[in-house]
């Protein structure tokens, strides 16, 4: 009998062992996860879903990497009109959007730091590194003269719909919140980092785990980008060819519709 119960045990045993076990469904759920972007792309949206304990407020930050950025300065030089500072700003994001259940004035600020928010990105500000060329020398530029390329790089993301703060965007129900985020056209090809702070009443602050959106090239998009890494002078050669292509329609379309404006003349001064 105790031989019988050893073996019943022991089989027990390795079918557990055996038996994959079920995973937890995440705290966060992002639906779509992937966004494709093509010729016609003008811009989707993706929906935030997840659980956070009771009461709790919610903010939801997302974010993908950026890329160097050239801008410029114009001025008066001599009369006239024309750059007078070129600079790099690098260290910021390519795509930022913070979306909360409440006002951002209602939660402490010691939470709003810890949650690596604010309602002015000042934020950001503070992780552009500004550079410039001067007398031929790669110079770091001071923390004011760099805040304010870095400002003027924020406000061309916000026009881009890149860059937004959207107070009381999350719904938040019992234990459940939800929210809506909208991918403009320009938004970058990569990952965009979903993080979800849930802030409890008395103050605590919990992150749940992060997730991924993932931003895709399809069709002739990513046909051209591959081609653009890949063959830089094939690239070069096509888009030269694209752009006489389109001279010529142009030019042949103006033609056409200049005949048409001079023949209507014609016949209104007959009669």
């Amino acid at each position: 009998m105790r031989i019988i119960r050893f073996l019943a045990l022991l089989v027990g045993s390795v079918y557990l062992l055996c038996t994959p076990l079920a995973l937890a469904a995440p705290a966060v759920t992002v639906e779509p996860n992937t966004i494709n972007v093509g010729i016609n792309f003008t811009g989707a949206q993706t929906t935030i879903k997840g659980a956070v304990p009771e009461g709790a407020q919610v903010i939801i930050k997302a974010s993908a990497p950026g890329h160097p950025t050239g801008l410029s300065k114009k001025g008066r030089v001599g009369g006239l009109w024309m750059t007078v500072e070129s600079v790099t700003v690098d260290g910021m994001p390519g795509f930022y959007q913070v979306l909360t259940s409440a006002q951002m004035n209602s939660m402490p600020p010691e939470v709003l730091k810890q949650a690596g928010v604010d309602p002015d990105f000042a934020a950001l500000t503070g992780m552009a590194r500004v550079t410039a060329r001067h007398e031929e020398q790669t110079v770091v530029l001071d923390p004011a003269a760099a805040e304010e390329y870095a400002r003027w790089l924020i406000n061309i993301n916000k026009e881009k719909g890149l860059y937004s703060i959207r107070e009381g965007a999350v719904k938040v129900s019992g234990s459940r919140f939800e929210a809506v985020l909208d991918i403009p056209a320009a938004v970058p090809r990569g990952d965009i980092r979903i993080e979800v702070i849930a802030v409890s009443p008395d103050g605590m602050v919990t992150s749940l785990e992060p997730q991924v959106l993932k931003v895709t090239s399809v069709g002739l998009v990513k046909g051209l980008g591959e081609m653009a890494r890949t063959n830089p002078v094939a690239y070069g050669i096509l888009a030269v060819i694209i752009a006489l292509t389109t001279g010529l329609v142009v030019a042949n379309l103006f033609k056409y519709l200049q005949k048409l404006i001079f023949k209507d003349e014609g016949v209104s001064a007959h009669h």
